[in-house]
């Protein structure tokens, strides 16, 4: 259960960073912010991965 908590706060923290990007920034930086979208993604990839590992390995 904590892995999906996770992936669901990493996908939070992508739609609050796009969010603060385009409507409080005005867009102004949308490169930077697409970064850090980038980078949540793979951090998230890589949680994901993990977990797989994981529960793969004590499922058996």
């Amino acid at each position: 259960m904590k892995y999906l908590i996770a992936l669901y706060v990493m996908m939070m923290l992508i739609v609050f960073v796009n969010l603060i990007s385009e409507f409080m920034l005005g867009g102004r930086y949308s490169a930077i912010a697409s970064w850090i979208i980038c980078m949540l993604f793979f951090f998230g990839t890589i949680f994901f991965a993990n977990a797989r590992y994981y529960l793969s390995k004590n499922g058996k």
